[in-house]
């Protein structure tokens, strides 16, 4: 990558230090370096100041596969400096609904995942008791 593409910026030992440590001691929030948290940081920093607009608001939870057997979701709200959000498998049996990320059947995912037309259709089609959950339009 050309050179002149980044510029680098100075930071207390500090607060760099403490970063390092929030960063190894959570990798679950998907933050690989310190670049990556600071670049997040800043662009969120941006957002809130408007320096940074949005070309397009997308939704907070899309649908990204269905099949038989469950719906895989996008939930935009669990995105990070690294991702733009995390994929959500929900699972479906006869007498019950899981959410593999929270770990329930009661959530947004799956309040979510029972109101697409093409799951509705599924689980009606096979006449599930969990077919019950599923609000009328």
């Amino acid at each position: 990558m050309p050179m002149d593409k980044y510029r680098g910026v100075s930071l207390q030992r500090e607060l760099i230090n403490l970063i390092e440590e929030y960063i190894k001691a959570h990798p679950e929030m998907g933050y690989k370096s310190l670049a990556d948290f600071v670049t997040d940081a800043v662009r969120e920093k941006c957002t809130e100041l408007k320096i940074l607009v949005a070309t397009s608001e997308l939704p907070q939870l899309e649908h990204f596969n269905i099949s038989e057997s469950g719906v895989r979701i996008l939930d935009r709200s669990l995105g990070n400096g690294v991702s733009k959000g995390r994929i959500i498998d929900v699972y479906f049996k006869p007498n019950k609904i899981l959410c593999e990320y929270c770990g329930s059947g009661n959530c947004k995912h799956v309040e979510f995942a029972l109101n697409i037309s093409k799951v509705r259709k599924i689980l009606i089609e096979k006449g599930w008791p969990i077919s019950k959950r599923i609000k009328e339009v």
